[in-house]
């Protein structure tokens, strides 16, 4: 009975060391494929946080145009004048900017729509300096920056993020 028993006890050690064994191996492959290729979820929102930084970076201007504008408290003559100039430039260094924004390797399956994306938020934006020497009537440009927005809500819907809004991050 008492050689049963030894047996008995030296099964269960022998299985849960094979066990605990097992469970190194999986963590350890786990750790490796983790390190190996980045969480897309993680490169994504990095990646997509980026955009309206390096945007916001460059349009103050532009975004303080606007901003006087719903308030309707543009100036006039040469000091409107100035802050239209001054909101133009902004504009297009926006513009410029998105340009410059480099797309990860981890998002190369996403490629073709991005730069579709960053297409329409450049155009967007050099509709707004066009706007700027008539009467500065932003909608259609907005509309355009929406397209944009959809194309990274479908995307961060794929990965289970909430959807947001470049255009409301940038417009601060």
């Amino acid at each position: 009975m008492k050689k049963l028993l030894l047996v008995g006890a030296a099964a269960l050690f022998l299985g849960a060391c094979s066990e605990e064994s097992a469970t190194k191996d999986t963590t350890a492959a786990s750790t490796e494929n983790a390190e190996k290729a980045p969480d897309a979820k993680q490169e994504l929102m990095r990646f997509y946080m980026s955009i309206p930084q390096t945007i916001n970076a460059v349009d103050a201007d532009l975004n303080a145009f606007e901003a006087a504008q719903m308030k309707e408290a543009l100036p006039e003559g040469d000091d409107l004048a100035a802050m239209k100039e001054a909101a133009i430039a902004s504009a297009k260094e926006a513009g410029t900017a998105v340009e410059g924004i480099e797309i990860p390797e981890s998002l190369a399956d996403h490629k073709s729509d991005i730069e579709g994306a960053f297409a329409s938020i450049k155009e967007s934006y050099e509709m707004k300096a066009a706007e700027l020497t008539k009467e500065a009537s932003f909608e259609a440009a907005n509309a355009k920056f929406v397209e944009a927005d959809e194309v990274f809500n479908k995307m961060l819907e794929e990965q289970g993020l909430a959807p947001s809004s470049i255009l409301n991050e940038v417009s601060k």
